[in-house]
């Protein structure tokens, strides 16, 4: 009898192994790798589902248990799918099981349920936002659960119970209860299961390129058939779209399919409506806010090649395409390609491994390319492709200038705004002309502290300020979630000289209605955009110039393309620059580059104007400057004198606890058998254990070890066994660990 290795569908990191059966004879010659199969697993033989993954020639056959069935027909993954799972295993010290349920899409495997109604069924707050208060202090302590599905209905209009059970992790009991209770009720939601309307989207055709462009599209289609990276490096305005588009037809005659990747906040229906318009109904699209119903459906099409352009976030880069011939990565510099979520996968290096096992190229395109992705392209490990000028001839980059906001509060403004933004709003108001003003922090105000004895509101779960929300007069954290009233008395002392401090969204768009009552504003935050289509609503207003002002926070650095935007203000530029993070620079960089890009697309001139409090720093001059190559010769330098990639790999070792001597003492421990293991043997830098930035979150106390390193497979063996040796004692059942390599994130 033949041998099959497994998976068991259990996420326990004791089971992180392969285990063997016999095929009994009348399943021989049917199961292959990807088959989902049922077998008896432990000492009760319990029935489990299981996943074949190889066919061992010299195991033991003795003692052998045998597979009992095939549970689907359809394979759940192919060989060249599997070796990426174990990719993805070793580089992000993840488990088969989370990495197979990574690449696997969702909906697609046995255990998945399939959603086919038309309408989702939903829920909605039946009370005032004073009353679901009183219900959620009372219920904190006696129904915790039901207390965190009214916090949730707080913040968003209305959610699937689908999705309310999976974020809290509880039961359809829970929501009945509630209902019961006249707290929240039913809220049906329609569900469209075609993401896009192609019937209503006007067919375009190929745009004559620039030669630049057309310089691109000629390289990159030279290599169709090779594997290659290419580091598109194109101002904003450039017309790197287009080059993508026109690249992917060439994909297409040829009978090849194409992934494109875009970030979450950059997949607009503008950019969605430009794929559809070139290729109709031949794209599927991808993205966070489709209904599950949706998501089958598209993965449906992809399977059977009905679709064969796939444009998507993060994850499609999983796309089960046939025949892949071209991987596209817009704005490949965004952090959100970095997956938070174990395993911490960057899609960046996903679609690496997936374009050479396919033997293809790799377009990654950005105005202001990530550090380690420049370094690469001028080292040769990737062929850089430069855009130095706008596609439109009318089209020039804007004219960009910096406030110093010091100089404005000592001549007495004590607004948010600078004088000269100001007039510059209004000019654009009298010449009908649009407005996108940038601040990177949604809520009102950012914290709220006593005047008389200095406290101040901090999240219980967190021990982080939270965020005043005064449309619902609450205060919020962006960390947790927890939700609870705004104050009006001190805790502490009494006192009711209680004051917000610092600015958000919310009070900008409030002090701006009324400075420019006459204006039609609208903000575009994670508030304002919590409730299906709410992106897309807003951003048709914009394009149909029905939107004098758009404020918003990162969304509006992205993927908007608006001819008759003009002037575009950066509220807090040095704000990102105090972050506790190496990427600091870079970030701020990046956001103020794009941003101020948004200006002066069409036949207008665009401006930008800059406010911040350090208009000195060099960062800022640079970004005023629009000058990428001078920015990055100054950060590599940076990054070079310190350690810090591309020179090197940076991985994060994190202990998280309910119990802070518990975290503490196994991060020591952990700490002293790497040190023992690796100093000396490979040339390595450990630093810690030490606190987080932010070091207690939803009530778990965090802890970390960075190490600088090479990362190679001595490196990785000591590593994993040290996290597999942990969670096979007693104190894993208190402690979690994991290792994130190269987080973007290190607070």
């Amino acid at each position: 009898m033949s041998i099959a290795s497994v998976i068991i569908n259990k996420s326990a990191r004791a089971l992180d192994r392969f285990f063997d059966y016999l095929i009994p004879e009348n399943l021989e010659g049917k199961i292959q790798i990807g088959t989902t199969v049922s077998v008896p697993f432990g000492k009760g033989n319990q029935i489990t589902e299981a996943y074949v993954v190889g066919f061992p020639q010299s195991a033991q056959v003795e003692n052998l248990k045998e597979i009992i069935d095939i549970l689907d027909p359809v394979l759940l993954f192919d060989e060249k799918q599997f070796a990426l799972i174990e990719f993805m295993k070793r580089r992000y010290f993840s488990t088969y099981l989370a990495a197979l349920k990574t690449v696997v899409p969702y909906g697609l495997g046995l255990s998945a349920k399939r959603v086919s109604d038309k309408v989702l069924k939903g829920s909605t707050l039946a009370v005032s936002n004073a009353e679901a208060f009183d219900a959620l202090e009372a219920a904190r302590d006696k129904a915790p659960v039901q207390a965190r599905i009214i916090e949730l209905l707080m913040q968003n209009e209305f959610l699937a119970n689908a999705d309310i059970q999976m974020i809290l992790g509880c039961t359809a009991a829970s929501i009945k209860s509630l209902e019961k209770k006249g707290i929240i009720e039913p809220y049906d939601i329609e569900i469209f299961r075609n993401p896009v309307d192609y019937n209503h989207i006007e067919k375009t055709t190929p745009l004559s390129p620039t030669k630049a462009q057309q310089a691109a599209i000629n390289r990159i289609t030279e290599t169709i058939n090779a594997f290659k990276v290419f580091l598109l490096h194109g101002v904003t305005g450039s017309g790197k779209t287009e080059v993508f588009l026109q690249c992917i037809d060439t994909v297409l005659e040829l009978g090849k399919t194409a992934i494109v990747l875009v970030p979450e906040i950059s997949l607009t229906p503008q950019m969605i409506q430009r794929f559809a318009g070139r290729f109709g109904s031949r794209i599927a699209v991808l993205h966070s806010h489709l209904s599950m119903g949706e998501r089958n459906d598209e993965y449906k099409r992809i399977r059977s090649g009905e679709a064969r352009v796939v444009i998507g976030v993060r994850s499609a880069v999983f796309a089960p395409v046939e025949n892949l011939g071209l991987i596209v990565m817009d704005e490949e510099h965004e952090n959100s390609y970095k997956s938070q979520n174990a395993p911490a996968y960057h899609a960046r290096e996903i679609a690496a491994v997936r374009a050479k096992q396919n033997n293809i190229p790799l377009v990654l395109a950005s105005a202001t390319p990530s550090v380690e992705s420049y370094y690469k392209a001028l080292s040769g490990k990737y062929e850089l492709i430069t855009l130095k000028k706008r596609a439109k001839e009318e089209a020039n980059l804007p004219n960009v200038s910096v406030v110093d906001m010091r100089l404005e509060l000592m001549d007495g403004n004590r607004s948010l705004f600078s004088r000269q933004l100001l007039e510059e709003i209004q000019v654009n108001l009298n010449e009908k002309h649009q407005t996108i003003l940038f601040l990177n922090r949604r809520g009102f105000s950012t914290f709220i502290s006593c005047r008389s004895c200095g406290y101040v509101v901090k999240c219980p779960r967190c021990n982080i300020a939270m965020t005043y929300h005064k449309n619902k007069d609450f205060l919020t954290c962006h960390y947790c979630g927890y939700t609870q009233r705004s104050l009006t008395t001190c805790p502490d002392c009494n006192s009711q000289y209680i004051k917000h401090f610092g600015t958000g969204t919310q009070k900008v768009e409030e002090e701006l209605k009324t400075l420019f009552p006459e204006a039609k504003i609208l903000r575009m935050d994670m508030d304002t955009v919590s409730a299906k289509n709410s992106h897309q609503q807003i951003l048709e207003q914009f394009e149909k110039d029905k939107i004098d002002i758009l404020i918003g926070t990162q969304m509006v650095t992205k993927g908007l393309d608006f001819e008759n935007v003009t002037l575009v203000g950066v509220l807090a530029a040095d704000m990102m620059l105090n972050l506790d993070d190496y990427r600091a620079n870079e970030k701020t960089f990046d956001l103020i580059t794009q941003v101020c890009g948004r200006a002066g697309r069409g036949v207008h001139a665009g401006r930008a104007i800059i406010q911040s409090y350090a208009p000195e720093n060099s960062v800022l001059s640079l970004a005023k400057a629009q000058n990428y190559e001078a920015f990055y010769e100054e950060e590599i330098q940076l990054r070079k004198g310190l350690v810090y990639p591309p020179y090197c790999d940076l991985l994060a070792v994190m202990f998280s606890s309910y119990n802070d001597a518990a975290a503490t003492n196994c991060a020591k421990r952990m700490a002293e058998r790497i040190k023992k293991d690796l100093i000396g043997t490979v040339p390595i830098e450990i630093l810690g254990p030490s606190p987080c930035s932010f070091y207690k979150i939803n009530n778990k106390y965090r802890k970390r070890i960075l190490i600088k390193c090479k990362l190679n497979d001595t490196i990785m063996n000591v590593l994993s066994s040290c996290v597999s040796e942990h969670y096979k004692t007693k104190e894993s059942q208190f402690v979690n660990v994991s290792v994130e390599t190269n987080p973007v994130h290190i607070l």
